[in-house]
């Protein structure tokens, strides 16, 4: 084991990395000499068992340590094996076949010390961060991260990224959780835990590049397991639910005094809709965000922010209802129009995340 320490000038912090791997032999045979030059602290392969040689490593690397599961299987449930053998200050996820560059690690565990946080991800989409994969894979991460900022987290860019450093205090809290996901999946997962209970992430850009030996792991049915994940755990799908209750309080209100006036009880039935939503979506919808601000500041913020959607929702209305359309159906069409610009301002602005993030643009080399 070796026992040499980071000092980078905030004192010394013992630093670990975990492999998660299967079936990676070749890459391990390139990947640990190359760690051996970092004079990291601590090094543990977690294997699922592979049938390619990886266990006749053990006798060529001494100082790694080797964790073989033999009844296990997964990406995700590695790591957390390797965080239950940790013991470091600071503890770096990585895969094995260099589509993370190992030179970046130490810059990435220097950034989580100077920016004080608990997780770092390692992210190809902040600034000068760089997505060198084919273009289905660039395809497919793009949207995965983009529904991810839409249900969980908008401040973090590149949540499925599986190159990180965790802070002593996040990786034993993780390695105590119960259920997490497998696969990409557990790495939305992770993140959501560690956030939701006020641990503090960052991103530092990355070049990530893609597997030169050996095959990907992503499977179909890992992202079917994804986008149930997103949907179902996250908040648009509860957003939605919200949304549609809101539709129907709105319609609802307009017949009740269509016969009174058609233009106030639309207003009426617009803020009576917007005051219901709020407090499902406050109670239910983004209970597990951070609140920045109290639940009356919260209301009037909503309110407020609830007037650009609103002002479409009534302009559509109106114009509609003039050209001769129902007035339920003017409004419906007007509510469906509001429905993406309220999401967006409600989960960025009223209940978004304590920004968590550090401005490294002007601390990274060029």
């Amino acid at each position: 084991m070796l026992l040499i320490t980071l000092d980078s000038g905030y004192g010394k912090f013992n630093i670990g990395v975990v492999i998660p791997t299967y079936n990676e032999y070749h890459n391990l045979l390139n990947l640990l000499p190359t760690l051996k030059l970092l004079d990291l602290d601590s090094v543990y392969v977690v294997d699922d068992n592979s049938q390619d040689g990886t266990f006749d490593l053990v006798e060529k690397f001494p100082e790694v340590k080797f964790v073989i599961r033999k009844n296990q299987r997964g990406l995700v449930s590695a790591e957390l094996e390797g965080m239950r053998h940790a013991e470091n200050d600071f503890l770096v996820v990585m895969d094995a076949d260099f589509s993370h560059d190992p030179t970046s690690i130490i810059h990435m565990v220097e950034y989580a010390i100077r920016s004080r946080s608990d997780v770092v991800v390692g992210s190809r989409y902040v600034e000068k961060g760089h997505n060198g994969d084919r273009f289905s894979r660039k395809l497919i991460s793009y949207f995965a991260n983009k529904m991810v900022n839409l249900s969980f987290h908008p401040q973090v860019k590149d949540a499925t990224s599986g190159f990180r450093v965790y802070s002593k205090k996040a990786y034993k809290f993780l390695a105590d959780e119960q259920n997490i996901k497998s696969g990409y999946t557990g790495q939305v997962d992770i993140l959501e835990r560690l956030i939701t209970q006020g641990f503090k992430c960052a991103e530092y850009p990355i070049a990530f590049s893609p597997r030169q030996v050996g095959s990907s792991k992503l499977r179909i049915r890992d992202m079917v397991d994804f986008f149930m994940f997103v949907m179902l755990k996250g908040n648009l799908l509860k957003y939605a639910a919200v949304g549609i209750s809101g539709i129907l309080v709105n319609e609802f209100v307009l017949f009740l005094l269509h016969g009174f006036h058609p233009v106030l009880a639309d207003l009426v039935a617009i803020e009576v809709s917007i005051t219901t939503n709020f407090f499902l979506n406050d109670l239910w919808t983004f209970r597990n965000r951070r609140k920045k601000f109290g639940i009356g500041r919260r209301f009037i913020l909503h309110n407020f922010f609830s007037f650009i959607p609103g002002a479409v929702n009534f302009l559509f209305y109106f114009s509609l209802y003039l050209r001769g359309f129902e007035y339920l159906d003017a409004n419906l069409l007007g509510i469906i129009a509001a429905y993406v610009v309220r999401y967006i301002l409600s989960s960025s602005i009223v209940w978004g995340e304590n920004k968590s993030t550090v401005d490294v643009s002007k601390e990274l080399p060029d």
